[in-house]
């Protein structure tokens, strides 16, 4: 009976151990109230971000259809002139309210002719036209350093055909944003 003795008071001393061991263990209590929270902030601060993104990108799609539109409107002349039509004029002023709303772009303004005449008649002809656009913008409020002049004359045509209405195409002014 004495060997029985210490295996019921270890196993009794074991039960008894084991009862009260869960109620020493620490309570512990679930921050659960402030994780949602937390989550709910990270949420609301994806969708913000999200937002934003979507926004930029929508921005950036927008300055570059502008900017194809600003490119592909020409200013066209008249056969050996580099004075500006009224259509020419009113094509500057919307270019120009273009440029103080995009202040940050910077434009190359290409004097092109039609294939009649010397290259240095053409050159120097060329380069009238887009000194007179440059001039234009500038009195319209464009700074002058976002702003460069250079000609082409006859050696870059947007129709190379020798027709009247090639001819007509060539006698502009093209814009090229930097």
């Amino acid at each position: 009976m004495q060997s029985k003795l210490p295996l019921t008071v270890f196993l009794f001393s074991l039960i008894l151990l084991m009862f009260f061991m869960p109620a020493c263990a620490k309570k512990t209590t679930q921050p659960a109230p402030v994780a949602q929270a937390s989550e709910e902030e990270d949420t609301a601060e994806k969708a913000r971000l999200e937002a934003e993104r979507l926004k930029k990108e929508a921005e950036e799609r927008q300055l570059g259809a502008a900017k194809i539109k600003f490119m592909y409107e020409d200013v066209f002349f008249k056969k050996g002139s580099y004075a500006l039509t009224p259509e020419g004029k009113e094509i500057l002023k919307r270019k120009a309210e273009w440029l103080h709303k995009y202040s940050d772009v910077n434009v190359i303004i290409e004097g092109h002719t039609d294939e009649r005449g010397s290259k240095e008649y053409n050159l120097a002809l060329g380069d009238r036209r887009a000194g007179e656009v440059k001039s234009f913008l500038i009195r319209q409020g464009i700074a002058s350093e976002r702003l460069i002049a250079v000609s082409y004359g006859k050696e870059k045509p947007i129709d190379p055909s020798r027709t009247k209405a090639a001819e007509e195409k060539n006698r502009r002014v093209h814009f090229v944003i930097e």
